[in-house]
């Protein structure tokens, strides 16, 4: 599958699945414009990528945002693929350990057999909804808002958004996280409808486990809790949805629209 002459972004894109990706489709031919937060991983990685810049921008910064997609406009007047690959498990360090503790209880209880139901919402400020959201759903709406024209000056498009199969099955995790990704799933839907017309299509990734840093963090033994869940004992390779991405970013899928397609192990069977 080749996407020559493509003009991308990517958000997420200086680590894991949205890295994979920008590799993916500047080896398939697309000039790629990354976004992610961190610019010193961003330029380190983006040094070596051909037909790629970096632009270090929070994805919950529409205003941020906003001037990235002007300065596409500027370079190409068009804009053929925008790929949502940003966001957070939670809002950050503290907020991780303490979600940590409670899955290492969680596991060892099922090790030996004692009762524990975990508790979340208790200990779920406002602050820490609101940052998570902001970033996975908020993120989400403002580069596809911002990007709307540019598809439709190009012709048509593809929008693909990195959900969860978290969003899509009960999981006893902190609300914020699961409550973005199923928001996620319903507004690729709805902006599938608005955008058909314009030949721009829109769908949703729902991926369980992932070999990167932030599904690695929570330790082994909670990993292989998780796959205990999927009949396909192994999580996948961000290179695998990277892959992916590029068959929906490609003519390849080009009646494929409003989907939510689940590399998920068989966690998820629809």
């Amino acid at each position: 599958m080749r996407v020559d002459d493509a003009i991308a972004v990517v958000t997420g894109a200086a680590s894991g699945m949205g890295l994979a990706t920008a590799k993916t489709l500047t080896d398939a031919g697309a000039t790629v414009y990354g976004i992610d937060l961190r610019r010193e991983a961003l330029d380190q990685e983006f040094t070596s990528l051909p037909r790629a810049s970096g632009f270090a921008v929070d994805v919950s910064d529409s205003t941020a945002i906003n001037e990235v997609f002007a300065q596409v406009e500027a370079d190409h007047g068009k804009l053929d693929i925008l790929v949502n690959a940003a966001g957070v498990s939670t809002p950050g360090e503290k907020q991780q350990a303490w979600v940590d503790g409670i899955n290492d209880r969680m596991v060892s209880a099922a090790k030996t057999g004692e009762t524990f139901h975990p508790e979340f919402l208790g200990g779920i400020t406002d602050e820490d909804f609101d940052r998570v959201v902001a970033t996975n759903l908020n993120g989400t709406f403002y580069t596809i808002r911002a990007a709307r024209e540019l598809l439709k000056r190009a012709g048509g498009g593809s929008i693909i958004n990195f959900a969860s199969v978290a969003g899509l099955i009960g999981l006893p995790m902190p609300a914020y996280y699961p409550a973005s990704k199923a928001a996620i799933v319903g507004m690729t839907k709805a902006v599938a409808a608005e955008l058909a017309p314009f030949d721009i299509r829109v769908n949703a990734l729902a991926p369980a486990g992932v070999n990167t840093a932030m599904f690695n963090a929570s330790g082994d033994d909670h990993v292989q809790a998780l796959l205990a869940l999927q009949p396909l004992k192994r999580v996948a390779e961000t290179d695998e949805l990277g892959h992916t991405v590029l068959f929906l970013a490609s003519d390849a899928s080009k009646h494929f629209t409003g989907q939510t397609l689940s590399p998920s192990g068989g966690a998820l069977m629809v």
